[in-house]
């Protein structure tokens, strides 16, 4: 099966983008491409929620880790039309072993850009398969290889794990660079919500040993710290159509309450505090390369990505702050029918060209 929608909304969203200034911060829209209401929810979003105000107990409760690690995956199709191979193989690493999932492309160069994708779920659930369609359509379009490190979760393995796991994986790819076809000196990191924090955590941990080249995550966990997790979060921050307040704050609630992230430090909730967690808390973050902070209108991360791009643009960094408009948290996981989904992958595959200037489809 293909798209869910025609590739045109796609095309729209990309010609209908454009930056506004959000007090001192260019911010660029990404606009609905089938709904011209500003601050209208996207219909996707809205038709899959309208059940669940109706009937609240059809949805899993984020907190319920074995519950949300047996749900069915979202609906995810494949849409790349050459030849893509994955492979899995098993790293390593002192002393543990963790499965690593390969996509290379036919149209990749001997000395392609490897990008690194760490996937989101509260660091306690992630499923590949339901990213498989999304990283094989970007491996195709980008040119590059595409790596996705299944890291230790919690509660069973709590921080550092899944730090050490990413970090010493992406060392282990490099060591392995001729073997899989890539540049090692070519690393962009990519992650969405608890893989953003990942994310940033190996742009800092990696700064003196095999340094990242771009950064890109989407509605990423900054500041989990609940002294400060909700610093500049308002509920009047998040225009929206009056017919359609509970959907939107519905939406906003179910990461504002997810509730996973004492699983993720043991319970120990000063340890949130720490850089490699909510990179908000960072003394120094001007070794930031190119960083794109991706995020959705109706997301409670949305307030913590605008105060972190807004920092990293105060330190210096060349960050692109990108809003998509009208969705929701873990739109991603629906490529192929979410539009939006497959506008951000072309906009990846065009920051990876921007970075790698020898690599594209």
């Amino acid at each position: 099966m293909a798209r869910t929608y025609d590739r045109s909304l796609v095309d729209t969203i990309a010609s209908k983008a454009h930056v506004i200034n959000d007090n001192g911060l260019a911010v660029e829209l990404r606009p609905l491409p089938d709904d011209d209401r500003p601050h209208a929810l996207d219909p996707r979003v809205l038709a899959a929620t309208l059940p669940k105000l109706a009937s609240p107990g059809v949805d899993v409760a984020m907190d319920d880790v074995m519950a949300m690690r047996k749900r069915p995956i979202k609906p995810t199709y494949p849409i790349h039309t050459g030849k893509v191979t994955r492979a899995t193989r098993l790293m390593w690493l002192a002393g543990r072993g963790i499965p690593v999932h390969i996509w290379t492309p036919e149209n990749a160069r001997a000395d392609a850009p490897l990008f690194v994708y760490l996937h989101g779920g509260g660091f306690c659930y992630g499923c590949v398969e339901e990213r498989d369609p999304m990283l094989s359509y970007l491996a195709e379009r980008a040119g590059c290889i595409v790596a996705y490190p299944e890291y230790r979760l919690a509660p069973e393995n709590p921080f550092p794990a899944a730090v050490d796991d990413c970090a010493e994986g992406i060392l282990w790819l490099a060591e392995h660079a001729d073997e899989f076809g890539f540049d090692p000196a070519k690393l962009a990191v990519a992650g969405d919500s608890a893989g953003g924090s990942l994310t940033n955590a190996m742009v800092m941990r990696l700064v003196d040993q095999l340094p990242v080249k771009l950064a890109v995550t989407m509605y990423a966990m900054i500041d989990a710290w609940p002294p400060t997790r909700n610093s500049d979060f308002s509920y009047d921050a998040y225009d929206h159509l009056p017919e359609q307040e509970a959907a939107c704050f519905n939406r906003i609630d179910r990461i504002k309450y997810a509730g996973v992230e004492p699983f993720y430090v043991d319970n120990d909730l000063d340890l949130l505090k720490h850089p490699e967690i909510s990179a908000w808390h960072a003394d120094d973050v001007s070794m930031f390369p190119r960083t794109v902070v991706a995020y959705s209108e109706f997301d409670f991360l949305r307030c913590q990505n605008e105060r972190w791009a807004r920092r990293l643009q105060d330190e210096g960094v060349d960050v692109r702050c990108v809003r998509y408009c009208g969705c929701d948290h873990g739109f991603l996981e629906r490529f192929a029918t979410m539009p939006q989904a497959e506008d951000f992958i072309d906009l990846v595959a065009g920051e990876m060209e921007r970075a790698f200037d020898d690599c594209g489809a």
